[in-house]
């Protein structure tokens, strides 16, 4: 499930029925339910890819230190002699598979930050829709 995929979901299960209200109150459970769930996947995903980061950053520390086994070298040479803290940082920082596993750390951060949106609608739908069947009444006269 992506995030392009839970927005089309959330397109259809955000809409309200004019005329059954009660069905749109009794789902509010299941919603949230569903989306919490979808939350709890998504921030342990998180946890997941942190930890990645932290284990791919200790070895790339290692790399560019010039402190890796000398088979690493042999797969992939690096001649350079690094010393300072900020030239070491430097080439993590910019080194593709650090940026690749950042990218989904953002990614998983953008659908979370989207996800605690959804539930605080979905804790609000209450009051959504109490104000819609508000407006009917005042429309209606009553």
């Amino acid at each position: 499930m992506n995030l392009e995929n839970l927005q089309e979901m959330w397109k259809t299960d955000s809409k309200l029925d004019d005329d059954l209200h009660d069905n749109d109150s009794l789902a509010i459970p299941q919603l949230h339910m569903k989306y919490m769930e979808f939350h709890n996947t998504y921030s342990l995903m998180k946890k997941d890819r942190e930890l990645e980061m932290k284990r791919l950053l200790k070895e790339k520390w290692l790399y560019y230190k010039g402190k890796a086994p000398a088979s690493v070298y042999k797969e992939m040479p690096f001649d350079l002699k690094l010393t300072a803290k900020d030239e070491i940082s430097m080439f993590i920082e910019a080194d593709e598979d650090v940026q690749k596993i950042q990218y989904k750390i953002d990614y998983i951060e953008q659908v979370l930050f989207f996800l605690d949106g959804v539930l605080r609608m979905i804790n609000n739908r209450t009051y959504h829709i109490k104000n819609a069947i508000e407006w009917k009444r005042f429309q209606n006269g009553f």
